[in-house]
Order: C-alpha cells, then sequence, then structure tokens
C-alpha cells in the first residue's frame, strides 16, 4: 500500500489539549468492577476472549461484552453508556464530532489486523480470483449484474445471490468504502444478515452465492467456503495472516479497535486494567485464539507507546481503506 500521509489538524488533535495525565500505579493489581463492552460483532470473539481471560486473572472483575454492531456501539459510547467501543472500522468524522460536542474524549487503540475476505460455494470452480474492478461492477448500488457471466466472460450463466452484515456493522461500512468508495453503496437485493453464521451457512448451501465476511469467519469455516483471492493491481492475493499483516492484501486489510472512554480509563482501575491485559502477550494470544493477526511488533509497540502517553483523539477521520497503520504512527510519533 502507498504510504498515506496524515492531515496535520489530526496530528494536532492528538498531541494538544487532550493529552491528558491520568493514574499512576500499579493497574494490574486493581482488577475490580464493572467493565461495560459493546460494539463490533466482527471484534466480539476477540473481547470475549480477553474478557474471559482477563476476569480469569482478576476474579473480582466483571468485563460484559455484547455486540450490538459497530455504528450502534458507537451510539451507546456517545451516551455514556459503555466504557469501551469496540469497531471493526475507525470512528466516523460525525462520530468523532458528537462526542467532542458531549466532551467524551476517548483513546483509540488497535488490537489486532483483519481482512474483509470474499467467500463463495466450495462447488464454485469457475472463480480463481476477483479484481477491484469486478467487485465494484458486482456490488455497487449502480450494478447491473445479475449472472455471474455479468462478471466475466467465461463464468456461466447463472443467478449471482449476494449477502453480507446488516449496514450497522463496520464490516459493511469498510467493505462499501473499500471497494465502491462511498459507505453505504451497495446493490439494494443484497440479503443481509445482523450474524456472519447464517451468512457463512447461505453460501455453504447455495452454488451461486457470494458473501464477505471477516477474515476470522472464514478461517472457522473452511470447510464450509471457499475463499476469493483479490486483485488490486499487483496480482491476486488471497487473504492470511502474512498478507493481511504486510499490507499485501489492499485495499481490504483493516485494523480492529478498541475505543476507550478516558473518563472511565481515569478513574477506574479495572479498565485500566483490562487495556493493559489487552496490548499484553496474553492479549496477544486471545487475538491469535480467534483467528485474528496480531499486530506486527512495531506496530504493536508504537500503539502501547501511543496508550502510555494517553492521547486521545482518532488518527483516522479522513484516511481512505488500506491506509497503514505502520504509516500513521510513524507520523504522529515522529519517526
Amino acid at each position: 500500500m502507498s504510504k498515506v500521509a496524515v492531515p496535520e489538524w489530526i496530528v494536532a488533535s492528538l498531541i494538544f489539549g487532550v493529552a491528558i495525565t491520568g493514574c499512576e500505579g500499579n493497574i494490574s493489581a486493581s482488577g475490580s468492577g464493572d467493565i461495560v463492552i459493546d460494539g463490533s460483532t466482527t471484534v466480539f470473539p476477540v473481547a470475549q476472549a480477553m474478557a474471559e481471560d482477563f476476569k480469569a486473572e482478576h476474579p473480582e472483575a466483571n468485563p460484559s461484552v455484547n455486540k450490538s454492531g459497530t455504528g450502534s456501539g458507537f451510539q451507546k459510547f456517545s451516551r455514556g453508556e459503555i466504557d469501551i467501543a469496540t469497531a471493526s472500522r475507525p470512528i466516523e468524522r460525525k462520530e468523532d464530532a458528537e462526542l467532542r460536542i458531549k466532551g467524551i474524549a476517548y483513546i483509540e487503540i488497535p488490537i489486532a489486523y483483519d481482512g474483509v475476505s470474499l467467500v463463495v460455494n466450495p462447488q464454485n470452480s469457475w472463480v480463481d480470483h476477483l479484481s477491484m474492478a469486478e467487485l465494484k461492477r458486482a456490488w455497487s448500488s449502480a450494478s447491473t449484474v445479475k449472472l455471474w457471466s455479468d462478471i466475466r466472460t467465461g463464468f456461466p450463466q447463472s443467478p449471482i445471490v449476494f449477502h453480507g452484515p446488516t449496514d450497522n456493522h463496520g464490516t459493511y461500512e469498510y467493505f462499501t468504502e473499500a471497494v465502491n468508495g462511498k459507505k453505504d453503496d451497495l446493490r439494494a437485493d443484497c440479503q443481509k444478515d445482523q450474524d456472519y453464521n447464517p451468512i457463512i451457512q447461505a453460501v455453504a448451501g447455495d452454488k451461486n452465492a457470494m458473501a464477505y465476511v471477516g477474515f476470522n469467519y472464514y478461517m472457522e469455516n473452511q470447510d464450509k467456503v471457499k475463499i476469493v483471492p483479490i486483485d488490486s493491481g499487483n496480482g491476486p492475493i488471497t487473504p492470511s495472516e502474512s498478507t493481511i499483516a504486510d499490507g499485501k492484501y489492499a485495499p481490504l486489510s483493516r485494523p480492529l479497535f478498541l475505543y476507550v472512554n478516558k473518563a472511565s480509563y481515569d478513574t477506574k482501575p479495572q479498565v485500566q486494567a483490562f487495556v493493559k491485559f489487552a496490548l499484553s502477550g496474553k492479549g496477544d494470544a486471545d487475538v491469535r485464539e480467534s483467528r485474528y493477526v496480531v499486530l506486527p511488533r512495531e506496530l504493536h509497540d508504537a500503539v502501547a507507546k501511543h496508550v502510555e502517553q494517553e492521547l486521545a483523539g482518532t488518527m483516522f477521520a479522513r484516511v481512505v481503506p488500506g491506509t497503514r497503520l505502520k504509516d500513521l504512527y510513524t507520523r504522529v510519533q515522529g519517526k
């Protein structure tokens, strides 16, 4: 992926006025109390695993994790109902603006990588890869594609059945922007579901179906669906741990986030302890067990430094899908 400069206003918002000093001391020794987490269905398996393992170390803690969707999670976050919002796409400018109006500062924490994955039925023998142009032709709101042969000459004249998550999913928003250039731009006849498991089942049961899901939902169902390599201009790339981590699977590689309420972080030792756990080796183990991709060590250290400095705000409000985390953190931390 090409290196993307971070707009100066984003750097300023991170460095001036919102770098707030917090509680000091051994936060790992203070894990008691409630921690309310909600948001992304994609991030849910990771957050749930972290919560369970954190509670095993801190029986007095009470972390609760829900999966109402990224958009719904940010709405609850802006109402002050939750301590941590999980998200499978960066916070939007309008969401950030609403939080600023309400005086809610937050810490943005990438915890893993994911790759939005195109899947088809295992009996689909004709699709060996799809280009980004072919994806847009098939998935955009202006699409006239009805048959597989409408995508590429030589494909069968069979009707395609499209599946994907509902519009409150960060995966929906990320996919539509990355593929079609605009969030919420998607063909009207796509069959949407709040949960990914019915999407997987639908593709597994229909030779002509196609869907997009988070990478771990493919990894957990490799016996049921087939993944499609994507060509963004440098040849077909199959999403994998290595191609997602190094950015070769572009522009569908994406970070997964925790957005932590700054007031919760400052006043609830259990929230600080949970964040510390999430960024530890044990948190990385939960990422791996959830079949997502661990951040490379250099980037992991940059995120940890960012959290240690308690820099509030977002680096993503005006960057496009496919922007590398490494480029953003290098710019902000002056490396």
